[in-house]
Protein backbone atom coordinates (compact mmCIF):
# COMPACT_ATOMS: atom_id res chain seq x y z
CA UNK A 1 0.00 0.00 0.00
CA UNK A 2 1.40 3.39 -0.98
CA UNK A 3 1.54 6.32 1.42
CA UNK A 4 -1.39 8.00 -0.31
CA UNK A 5 -3.41 4.77 -0.18
CA UNK A 6 -2.59 4.46 3.51
CA UNK A 7 -3.74 8.02 4.20
CA UNK A 8 -6.97 7.46 2.27
CA UNK A 9 -7.61 4.19 4.10
CA UNK A 10 -7.18 5.84 7.50
CA UNK A 11 -9.45 8.73 6.51
CA UNK A 12 -12.08 6.28 5.31
CA UNK A 13 -11.78 4.27 8.55
CA UNK A 14 -12.36 7.36 10.70
CA UNK A 15 -15.31 8.41 8.51
CA UNK A 16 -16.87 4.94 8.85
CA UNK A 17 -16.45 4.91 12.63
CA UNK A 18 -18.09 8.32 12.89
CA UNK A 19 -20.91 7.16 10.61
CA UNK A 20 -21.63 4.19 12.91
CA UNK A 21 -21.56 6.43 15.98
CA UNK A 22 -23.95 8.91 14.36
CA UNK A 23 -26.26 6.14 13.18
CA UNK A 24 -26.69 4.96 16.78
CA UNK A 25 -27.14 8.40 18.27
CA UNK A 26 -23.69 8.89 19.79
CA UNK A 27 -23.02 12.63 19.86
CA UNK A 28 -19.28 12.39 19.40
CA UNK A 29 -16.95 12.76 16.44
CA UNK A 30 -13.45 11.29 16.59
CA UNK A 31 -10.30 12.07 14.65
CA UNK A 32 -7.39 9.87 13.64
CA UNK A 33 -5.43 11.14 16.64
CA UNK A 34 -8.03 9.56 18.94
CA UNK A 35 -7.28 5.98 17.86
CA UNK A 36 -4.36 3.67 17.24
CA UNK A 37 -4.41 1.62 14.04
CA UNK A 38 -2.11 -1.38 13.67
CA UNK A 39 -2.03 -4.14 11.07
CA UNK A 40 -4.46 -6.15 13.20
CA UNK A 41 -6.39 -3.82 15.48
CA UNK A 42 -8.18 -0.50 15.88
CA UNK A 43 -8.40 0.79 19.45
CA UNK A 44 -7.76 3.64 21.84
CA UNK A 45 -6.24 1.47 24.57
CA UNK A 46 -3.10 3.61 24.90
CA UNK A 47 -4.82 6.96 24.47
CA UNK A 48 -4.97 8.89 27.76
CA UNK A 49 -8.60 9.98 27.34
CA UNK A 50 -9.92 7.03 25.30
CA UNK A 51 -12.50 9.33 23.71
CA UNK A 52 -14.01 6.69 21.43
CA UNK A 53 -14.42 4.03 24.11
CA UNK A 54 -15.75 6.54 26.62
CA UNK A 55 -18.28 7.87 24.11
CA UNK A 56 -19.57 4.34 23.46
CA UNK A 57 -19.59 3.39 27.14
CA UNK A 58 -21.36 6.54 28.29
CA UNK A 59 -23.95 6.20 25.55
CA UNK A 60 -24.79 2.58 26.39
CA UNK A 61 -24.15 2.68 30.15
CA UNK A 62 -24.37 6.30 31.38
CA UNK A 63 -22.77 6.90 34.77
CA UNK A 64 -25.20 7.84 37.53
CA UNK A 65 -24.05 10.44 40.05
CA UNK A 66 -27.03 10.20 42.42
CA UNK A 67 -30.12 8.02 42.62
CA UNK A 68 -32.76 6.94 45.14
CA UNK A 69 -33.02 3.16 44.97
CA UNK A 70 -34.38 0.13 46.80
CA UNK A 71 -32.44 -2.82 48.15
CA UNK A 72 -34.49 -5.90 49.07
CA UNK A 73 -32.92 -8.33 51.52
CA UNK A 74 -33.54 -10.65 54.46
CA UNK A 75 -34.20 -9.44 58.01
CA UNK A 76 -30.88 -10.85 59.17
CA UNK A 77 -28.91 -9.09 56.42
CA UNK A 78 -30.76 -5.81 56.96
CA UNK A 79 -30.07 -5.86 60.70
CA UNK A 80 -26.39 -6.54 60.02
CA UNK A 81 -26.23 -3.55 57.65
CA UNK A 82 -28.08 -1.16 59.96
CA UNK A 83 -26.40 -2.11 63.23
CA UNK A 84 -22.87 -2.13 61.80
CA UNK A 85 -23.64 0.91 59.63
CA UNK A 86 -21.79 -0.75 56.77
CA UNK A 87 -22.90 -1.97 53.37
CA UNK A 88 -21.04 -4.70 51.53
CA UNK A 89 -19.92 -4.98 47.94
CA UNK A 90 -19.98 -8.68 47.06
CA UNK A 91 -17.47 -10.54 44.93
CA UNK A 92 -19.13 -11.16 41.56
CA UNK A 93 -17.74 -14.71 41.41
CA UNK A 94 -20.46 -15.61 43.91
CA UNK A 95 -22.88 -15.44 40.96
CA UNK A 96 -20.67 -17.43 38.61
CA UNK A 97 -23.47 -19.86 37.76
CA UNK A 98 -25.96 -17.12 36.84
CA UNK A 99 -24.38 -15.88 33.62
CA UNK A 100 -22.40 -13.01 35.12
CA UNK A 101 -19.77 -11.76 32.64
CA UNK A 102 -20.17 -14.90 30.51
CA UNK A 103 -23.36 -13.67 28.81
CA UNK A 104 -21.64 -10.56 27.45
CA UNK A 105 -18.55 -12.50 26.35
CA UNK A 106 -20.57 -15.12 24.47
CA UNK A 107 -22.98 -12.70 22.83
CA UNK A 108 -20.21 -10.34 21.67
CA UNK A 109 -17.78 -13.07 20.59
CA UNK A 110 -15.06 -12.20 23.09
CA UNK A 111 -13.57 -15.64 22.57
CA UNK A 112 -10.34 -14.89 24.41
CA UNK A 113 -12.13 -14.53 27.73
CA UNK A 114 -13.98 -17.80 27.13
CA UNK A 115 -10.77 -19.81 26.61
CA UNK A 116 -9.79 -22.19 29.39
CA UNK A 117 -6.51 -22.01 31.27
CA UNK A 118 -4.35 -25.06 31.95
CA UNK A 119 -6.47 -26.03 34.96
CA UNK A 120 -9.67 -25.85 32.90
CA UNK A 121 -10.94 -22.53 34.35
CA UNK A 122 -12.11 -19.92 31.84
CA UNK A 123 -10.07 -16.73 31.60
CA UNK A 124 -13.02 -14.54 32.54
CA UNK A 125 -13.39 -16.46 35.80
CA UNK A 126 -9.69 -16.35 36.61
CA UNK A 127 -8.97 -12.79 35.36
CA UNK A 128 -12.16 -10.72 35.64
CA UNK A 129 -14.17 -12.08 38.54
CA UNK A 130 -11.71 -12.27 41.46
CA UNK A 131 -11.20 -8.50 41.69
CA UNK A 132 -14.72 -7.36 40.76
CA UNK A 133 -17.10 -6.32 43.56
CA UNK A 134 -20.63 -5.01 43.27
CA UNK A 135 -23.93 -4.25 45.00
CA UNK A 136 -27.33 -4.52 43.35
CA UNK A 137 -30.24 -2.11 43.65
CA UNK A 138 -33.49 -1.52 41.83
CA UNK A 139 -35.04 1.75 40.73
CA UNK A 140 -37.60 3.26 43.12
CA UNK A 141 -40.21 3.81 40.38
CA UNK A 142 -41.84 0.37 40.63
CA UNK A 143 -44.92 -1.15 39.06
CA UNK A 144 -47.04 -3.32 41.41
CA UNK A 145 -45.95 -6.40 39.44
CA UNK A 146 -42.25 -5.59 39.80
CA UNK A 147 -42.59 -4.70 43.48
CA UNK A 148 -44.38 -7.97 44.21
CA UNK A 149 -41.67 -9.92 42.34
CA UNK A 150 -38.84 -8.21 44.26
CA UNK A 151 -40.43 -8.86 47.65
CA UNK A 152 -41.04 -12.52 46.83
CA UNK A 153 -37.63 -13.11 45.25
CA UNK A 154 -35.27 -11.21 47.55
CA UNK A 155 -37.18 -10.47 50.76
CA UNK A 156 -39.52 -13.39 51.40
CA UNK A 157 -41.17 -14.08 54.76
CA UNK A 158 -39.49 -11.62 57.15
CA UNK A 159 -37.76 -9.57 54.42
CA UNK A 160 -36.83 -5.90 54.45
CA UNK A 161 -36.76 -3.16 51.84
CA UNK A 162 -34.14 -0.49 52.34
CA UNK A 163 -34.75 2.82 50.60
CA UNK A 164 -31.33 4.27 49.91
CA UNK A 165 -29.78 7.31 48.34
CA UNK A 166 -26.61 6.46 46.42
CA UNK A 167 -24.18 9.27 45.67
CA UNK A 168 -21.32 8.25 43.42
CA UNK A 169 -18.02 9.87 42.50
CA UNK A 170 -17.07 6.47 41.08
CA UNK A 171 -18.18 6.42 37.40
CA UNK A 172 -19.21 2.76 37.68
CA UNK A 173 -22.64 3.31 39.19
CA UNK A 174 -24.68 2.30 36.15
CA UNK A 175 -27.84 0.52 35.05
CA UNK A 176 -27.69 -3.04 33.82
CA UNK A 177 -28.20 -3.35 30.08
CA UNK A 178 -30.35 -6.37 29.35
CA UNK A 179 -29.91 -8.57 26.32
CA UNK A 180 -32.91 -7.80 24.10
CA UNK A 181 -32.85 -11.25 22.52
CA UNK A 182 -30.70 -14.27 23.29
CA UNK A 183 -27.29 -14.13 21.56
CA UNK A 184 -28.09 -10.85 19.76
CA UNK A 185 -25.28 -8.36 20.47
CA UNK A 186 -25.68 -4.66 21.20
CA UNK A 187 -26.17 -3.09 17.72
CA UNK A 188 -23.70 -0.23 18.22
CA UNK A 189 -20.87 -2.56 19.25
CA UNK A 190 -21.81 -5.17 16.66
CA UNK A 191 -21.90 -2.64 13.79
CA UNK A 192 -18.58 -1.11 14.80
CA UNK A 193 -16.87 -4.50 15.08
CA UNK A 194 -18.28 -5.78 11.77
CA UNK A 195 -17.44 -2.56 9.87
CA UNK A 196 -13.82 -2.56 11.03
CA UNK A 197 -13.49 -6.30 10.44
CA UNK A 198 -15.14 -6.52 7.02
CA UNK A 199 -13.86 -3.31 5.43
CA UNK A 200 -10.44 -3.04 7.03
CA UNK A 201 -9.56 -6.62 8.10
CA UNK A 202 -8.89 -5.49 11.65
CA UNK A 203 -10.44 -6.07 15.06
CA UNK A 204 -11.98 -3.22 17.03
CA UNK A 205 -11.11 -3.33 20.74
CA UNK A 206 -13.26 -1.36 23.19
CA UNK A 207 -11.29 -0.11 26.19
CA UNK A 208 -12.72 -1.19 29.55
CA UNK A 209 -14.64 -4.13 28.11
CA UNK A 210 -13.83 -6.29 31.14
CA UNK A 211 -15.58 -3.76 33.39
CA UNK A 212 -18.65 -3.49 31.16
CA UNK A 213 -19.18 -7.26 31.13
CA UNK A 214 -20.54 -6.82 34.66
CA UNK A 215 -23.35 -4.53 33.45
CA UNK A 216 -24.97 -6.95 31.00
CA UNK A 217 -27.46 -9.74 31.69
CA UNK A 218 -30.08 -11.84 29.96
CA UNK A 219 -33.26 -9.82 29.63
CA UNK A 220 -35.38 -12.95 29.57
CA UNK A 221 -34.06 -14.09 32.94
CA UNK A 222 -33.43 -10.83 34.80
CA UNK A 223 -35.07 -7.92 32.95
CA UNK A 224 -37.89 -7.49 35.49
CA UNK A 225 -35.34 -6.56 38.17
CA UNK A 226 -34.50 -3.20 36.54
CA UNK A 227 -31.13 -3.46 38.26
CA UNK A 228 -28.58 -0.75 38.97
CA UNK A 229 -25.10 -1.67 40.14
CA UNK A 230 -22.36 -0.02 42.10
CA UNK A 231 -19.14 -1.63 40.86
CA UNK A 232 -15.60 -1.48 42.19
CA UNK A 233 -12.49 -3.33 41.02
CA UNK A 234 -9.66 -3.99 43.43
CA UNK A 235 -5.93 -4.07 42.76
CA UNK A 236 -3.31 -5.62 45.04
CA UNK A 237 -1.61 -2.98 47.13
CA UNK A 238 -3.73 -0.12 45.81
CA UNK A 239 -6.97 1.28 47.21
CA UNK A 240 -9.52 -0.49 49.43
CA UNK A 241 -8.78 -4.19 49.89
CA UNK A 242 -11.38 -6.95 50.33
CA UNK A 243 -12.15 -8.75 53.56
CA UNK A 244 -11.62 -12.50 53.14
CA UNK A 245 -10.76 -14.39 50.00
CA UNK A 246 -12.50 -15.95 47.01
CA UNK A 247 -16.21 -15.74 46.16
CA UNK A 248 -17.16 -15.02 49.79
CA UNK A 249 -14.89 -11.96 50.05
CA UNK A 250 -16.39 -8.48 50.24
CA UNK A 251 -15.62 -4.78 50.58
CA UNK A 252 -17.22 -2.72 53.36
CA UNK A 253 -18.70 0.73 52.67
CA UNK A 254 -19.54 2.93 55.67
CA UNK A 255 -23.12 4.22 55.67
CA UNK A 256 -23.50 7.99 55.55
CA UNK A 257 -19.92 8.67 54.45
CA UNK A 258 -18.24 8.83 51.05
CA UNK A 259 -16.11 5.69 50.90
CA UNK A 260 -12.70 5.21 49.34
CA UNK A 261 -14.50 3.27 46.60
CA UNK A 262 -16.35 6.45 45.59
CA UNK A 263 -19.82 5.63 46.95
CA UNK A 264 -21.91 7.22 49.68
CA UNK A 265 -24.96 5.26 50.86
CA UNK A 266 -27.61 6.99 52.97
CA UNK A 267 -30.53 5.04 54.45
CA UNK A 268 -33.76 6.97 53.87
CA UNK A 269 -36.27 4.37 55.07
CA UNK A 270 -36.51 0.82 56.37
CA UNK A 271 -39.69 -1.09 55.48
CA UNK A 272 -40.84 -4.51 56.65
CA UNK A 273 -43.76 -6.21 58.41
CA UNK A 274 -41.99 -6.08 61.75
CA UNK A 275 -39.45 -3.52 62.86
CA UNK A 276 -35.87 -4.80 62.62
CA UNK A 277 -33.52 -4.60 65.56
CA UNK A 278 -31.75 -1.40 64.56
CA UNK A 279 -30.73 2.05 65.81
CA UNK A 280 -33.69 4.40 66.36
CA UNK A 281 -32.11 6.99 64.08
CA UNK A 282 -33.28 5.04 61.01
CA UNK A 283 -36.81 5.82 59.76
CA UNK A 284 -39.15 2.81 59.78
CA UNK A 285 -42.27 2.14 57.72
CA UNK A 286 -44.51 -0.88 58.31
CA UNK A 287 -45.37 -3.00 55.29
CA UNK A 288 -49.11 -3.65 55.31
CA UNK A 289 -49.45 -6.36 52.66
Amino acid sequence: MTTIEQINMLKSLVDDINAVLSQHGVAKTITLSDITVTDKTVSDLVKPNALLSEAITNHLWPSISSEVVYHYTSMQAAEAILNSRTFRLTNIEKRYGEGEVETFCKTHDLSGYLDATENGVTLYKSLLMPNTYYASFTGSNLTPEREDYLWKTFATHDGVRLKLKITASNPNFRRIKYEAKSSVPIPLISDLVSTVRQKYSREFILKGISRLCSFYLSGQDYGIENELRALHRTWDGFGPQPVGQGPDSYIELPIGTMSECGYRIDVLEVQSRTRPSMPSSFAFSSRQT
